[in-house]
């Protein structure tokens, strides 16, 4: 699993340019991008699934069962890429659900694209209501991100069906553009963290000898 530098000022430059021209289309997505109906089609629930934890929880078994080597044979790497597959999107969520709770904009209105946020005297712990980030994108580019990273010639594929998870937020009305660009933000960074934890334990495994699982 390797890991190599980040450009952090170039990354980081990208990241606020980014969530500055999500705020900037925001009303605009809420005029004319709204679909109340997208989860009711099949496209839609198909999309928003990439989303929803579970899905890569299935996604990390099918993947380490791939990559559990047959007696003999060295280990090909993916029970790493697998555990990663499994913390990416779940942490990514989770963190995504925290950040509501201290940003506490709420989703957008019926009748206007107004933003407006909860008082902390109100509901201190619930993230019902809240959007900002939205914790569906996080999970689905959190997935994307390590799946990219394992399978490059594939990266546009899981890239496509995150940013459809987004698009499915926005049209739903749930979530701002910039809930969702937020959370992709929010994404990678959790991924660039568990990718190098999960490539620094290997190596360690490596040079001890150790199982994985222990380490794990």
């Amino acid at each position: 699993m390797p890991t190599e530098p980040v450009p952090w000022a170039r990354v980081l430059v990208l990241m606020v340019v980014a969530l500055l021209a999500a705020h900037l289309l925001d009303g605009l997505a809420w005029q004319h991008v709204r679909d109340p109906r997208v989860n009711d089609r099949e496209w839609g629930r198909l999309l928003r699934s990439v989303g929803y934890v579970p899905t890569w929880i299935f996604g990390a078994w099918a993947l380490w069962r791939v990559g559990k080597p047959a007696p003999g044979e060295p280990p090909n790497g993916l029970g790493w890429r697998a555990a990663t597959l499994l913390l990416a999107p779940a942490l990514s969520g989770g963190i995504a659900e925290l950040v509501k709770l201290v940003v506490r904009r709420q989703r957008p209105g019926a009748e206007s694209a107004e933003y407006l946020f909860r008082p902390y005297n109100v509901d201190l712990w619930s993230t019902k209501g809240l959007g900002l980030a939205s914790s569906h994108t996080a999970v689905a580019f959190g997935a994307a991100f390590v799946l990219a990273r394992c399978f490059p010639a594939t990266r546009w594929v899981w890239y496509t069906l995150a940013a459809g998870c987004a698009l499915t937020r926005v049209m739903a009305g749930a979530h701002y553009v910039s809930d969702t660009v937020a959370a992709a933000v929010l994404a990678w960074l959790t991924t660039e963290v568990v990718w190098r934890w999960a490539a620094k334990r290997k190596r360690r495994v490596s040079a001890n000898g150790d199982s994985p699982l222990a380490v794990l």
